[in-house]
């Protein structure tokens, strides 16, 4: 015996205009960008990008 699980749908998605994607982008980075000229904020130190190439095993 199987048994199917329905989720419940409450809201209905909206499709999104490229203005409202751009604006989004734009308090997004002026954000962050106001953060860091005026506050100095550049963030946790473990949040940035980390270096993709792997590294050598130290062995003896």
């Amino acid at each position: 015996m199987s048994a199917t699980t329905f989720t419940l749908v409450t809201t209905v998605p909206r499709p999104r205009t490229h203005l409202g994607t751009a604006l989004r982008a734009i308090r997004a980075f002026g954000g962050a960008a106001a953060s860091v000229a005026l506050l100095g904020d550049h963030g946790p130190r473990e949040a940035g990008v980390k270096d993709p190439r792997p590294r050598p095993a130290r062995g003896g």
